[in-house]
């Protein structure tokens, strides 16, 4: 897993960090597992990664366990967001979010 911190975010009030740069491809942790069909939840990966259709990450799903990897180069100190357009089980975006 990679150093990540939560911060004071510009898109929803606290969002997830990176602590040192990223490359395309990089494991950044795992966000969310399933288990008898309902999701949960890892913390902070999975409650604190922010939506924008700007992303720099996607969540890949291998074995029932969702992983957050790097999709361009990332620089320390940047917000780790994913498009949750991408993932329709995630809750969707409406017209007021950024």
């Amino acid at each position: 897993m990679k150093k990540i911190y939560v911060s004071k975010s510009d898109i929803n009030h606290r969002g997830l960090f990176t602590d040192e740069n990223l490359n395309k491809g990089d494991f950044i942790g795992v966000s969310h597992v399933v288990y008898d069909n309902f999701w949960y939840q890892v913390v902070p990966i999975g409650v604190f990664y922010n939506h924008s259709r700007k992303s720099n990450c996607i969540v890949e799903t291998k074995n029932n366990v969702n992983l957050l990897i790097a999709d361009r180069y990332i620089h320390k100190g940047e917000e780790l967001i994913v498009d949750y357009t991408k993932q329709l089980y995630l809750e969707q975006p409406t017209e007021d979010w950024l």
